[in-house]
């Protein structure tokens, strides 16, 4: 009996172990590659025809984190961070990190002309940094999270630039 637990146990600690496999994210004219170690964490389709979606880096000590949302008006691009500013700003993890946010400036996400904003915060001692994209596609705005823990930039570095760069809007 005892071998059988520990074996039950082995078997399901390497099987949760196990890195997440690369695959296609295609939804209401919205697809990109999330790579191998990367797994959706959080999907929610909304009646409105909004959507929200998390990607994670795989990992009890991970940071990576994208978010990927959008909604069916255009609101503005300055409006849109904003908005999501003040979301972060009251969410309880974020309360006593020392959140802070640069000014928004034009920038791109891909290669898609965005505004964005950058933002760091110390969460249980760990610098980390993030950044804010707006941007409008069909009659769509846009919003984009990323964040990371400093100390695994270079972990994150190739998983981001994988969803990054093969985001497309049809």
């Amino acid at each position: 009996m005892k071998s059988i637990l520990i074996l039950i146990v082995t078997i399901s600690m390497l099987t949760s172990c196990q890195e997440s496999p690369e695959f296609k994210f295609e939804k209401n004219g919205v697809s990109f590659t999330s790579p191998s170690g990367w797994a959706i964490t959080e999907e929610e389709s909304f009646e409105d025809g909004s959507y929200y979606l998390s990607i994670e880096k795989d990992g009890f000590d991970s940071s990576g984190i994208i978010t990927i949302t959008w909604v069916s008006d255009s609101l503005s691009l300055d409006d849109s961070i904003e908005i999501h500013k003040d979301e972060l700003k009251s969410n309880i993890i974020y309360k006593n990190a020392n959140l802070t946010f640069e000014p928004i400036l034009n920038n791109k996400f891909n290669k898609i002309s965005s505004h964005s904003s950058r933002f760091k915060f110390k969460l249980l001692g760990l610098k980390h940094e993030g950044i804010l994209h707006s941007f409008h596609g069909g009659n769509r705005t846009y919003i984009i999270l990323k964040q990371e823990a400093v100390e695994d930039k270079i972990k994150n570095k190739l998983g981001f630039k994988t969803i990054e760069e093969s985001f497309i809007i049809e």
